[in-house]
């Protein structure tokens, strides 16, 4: 599997291939709780500007 690739936007935007991901790092206080240090997941989109938009909805849906 390709690694993710850092995109310029959004502090959680990543690219893997032609494909947009979410990528954020869970909190410390519950990592032990959630059972991960990091949450990826794809963002289901090839388009940067549909991917820009996607990332903040994740983002606000992830922070509640």
């Amino acid at each position: 599997m390709a690694a993710l690739e850092k995109m310029p936007g959004h502090t959680r935007l990543y690219r893997r291939g032609a494909t947009y991901y979410h990528r954020a790092a869970v909190p410390k206080d519950i990592v032990k709780t959630y059972g991960r240090v990091e949450e990826t997941f794809s963002l289901r989109t090839k388009d940067r500007a549909e991917a820009l938009i996607r990332v903040k909805i994740e983002a606000v849906r992830v922070d509640k």
